[in-house]
């Protein structure tokens, strides 16, 4: 949220107070719980899946570098962002003067030409792990029985690497694309103030880097393919409930002959349920920020004013929806815990495996914790009998 473009606006006070108060509820206090939650899920989802009998599955090495990506970027998002609407709206909404300064705010400042960038690297790397696992768990369930070809470990290791990469080159521009001005006001406080660079302001720069790559890359390739996966997923599971009907009503010689071909589909049917649950919340969470960004892509193009028409619209709804957005990637990055729970048995399987070896060993200590202050006092009664 853009507390700097609420002054320049001719906007009313209660548009102001309104967007303020929304920006604590939503981007603050709720950001803020999501974020925490999800920081707990993802550790949970990472112990859960490095166990020796989940990481042999090359979609859970795609899941386990999903969680990791999503731990990384709530990290950052609960400091600079959750966080800090947290600490610095209530002083907007307490103080009727523009002087509200807050050390916190300027370090934010201070730090947004390289958090900015950052965390766009991280989501990037969110949305296209989402893509390869989705395209490796269809590769399972489309190619029959033999599908170790293909979806190894080490060729998801290669992919998540190269994406990365991918990832990190993309999002090069962006790390020319804000600057920070630094001045000193007459109580001798230094003020940081985030704006951008002479390359960013290049109308050439606008229209290629947001509009005919940033938009193409980040929302429309990968929410098409994502579609497009998840339909077939959904044809071909639903081809194997046909079979499956079909098998329960053959003799068992056909019986034999058509399992051969659905087996494999069978053992990893709930996986793949799991994963259309993963894309669907993805799709879900993802779309206020597609329609945000083509907002702000028209908008700096367009730089059109405030106008009477559009002022209800710039002054609240912009900026409330620009939170909702932020808002949904934190419900995106903690939300997978929740669906691995209810749809992969294995999963499940595994958590009650870890938690079976922690009780143990929480077992195991108290009880040589008792022993040895037994054999302690038993030392020392002895001692007292002695004397």
């Amino acid at each position: 949220m853009s507390l700097n473009n609420l002054t320049n606006f001719s906007c009313t006070n209660d548009d102001i107070h309104f967007v303020l108060n929304f920006g604590i509820i939503i981007g603050g206090w709720s950001s803020m719980i999501t974020c925490i939650l999800g920081l707990l899920a993802n550790t949970f989802s990472i112990i859960i899946l490095v166990q020796e009998r989940m990481r042999t599955l090359s979609t859970n090495i795609y899941l386990i570098a999903l969680a990791i990506v999503n731990f990384l970027w709530l990290i950052l998002f609960f400091i600079f962002y959750a966080l800090r609407l947290t600490l610095i709206l209530p002083l907007f909404i307490s103080s009727n003067n523009e002087d509200t300064y807050s050390t916190y705010n300027q370090i934010f400042h201070r730090l947004s030409p390289y958090i900015v960038p950052l965390m766009n690297t991280l989501q990037l790397c969110i949305i296209y792990y989402t893509v390869a696992v989705s395209v490796d768990r269809y590769l399972y369930i489309s190619t029959g029985l033999n599908p170790s070809q293909y979806c190894t470990v080490r060729n998801a290791l290669r992919i998540i690497f190269f994406l990365t990469i991918f990832a990190i080159v993309f999002t090069l521009p962006h790390w020319f694309k804000f600057r920070v001005l630094t001045y000193i006001d007459d109580k001798n406080r230094t003020h940081y103030q985030i704006t951008y660079t002479t390359l960013a302001q290049e109308k050439i720069f606008q229209k290629l880097i947001n509009i005919y790559i940033y938009v193409p890359i980040v929302h429309v390739i990968p929410l098409i393919t994502l579609s497009i996966i998840n339909m077939l997923t959904v044809r071909r599971l639903i081809q194997y409930h046909d079979e499956h009907r079909r098998l329960l009503s053959k003799s068992i010689r056909q019986m034999t002959l058509i399992r051969t071909k659905v087996i494999y589909s069978r053992r990893h049917y709930h996986v793949s349920i799991m994963l259309i649950a993963v894309v669907l919340l993805f799709l879900l969470c993802r779309f206020p920020m597609l329609i945000t960004n083509l907002y702000e892509v028209q908008h700096s193009i367009i730089d059109d004013k405030l106008t009477k028409d559009n002022l209800y619209f710039q002054c609240r709804i912009q900026l409330t929806f620009n939170t909702f957005a932020n808002f949904m990637q934190t419900i995106n990055s903690n939300g997978n815990l929740i669906i691995y729970l209810l749809c992969c048995h294995n999963f499940r399987e595994t958590t009650r495996e870890v938690f079976d070896k922690l009780v143990n060993l929480f077992r195991f200590h108290s009880t040589e914790n008792l022993l040895s202050m037994m054999h302690i006092r038993s030392r020392t009664s002895t001692r007292s009998t002695v004397m």
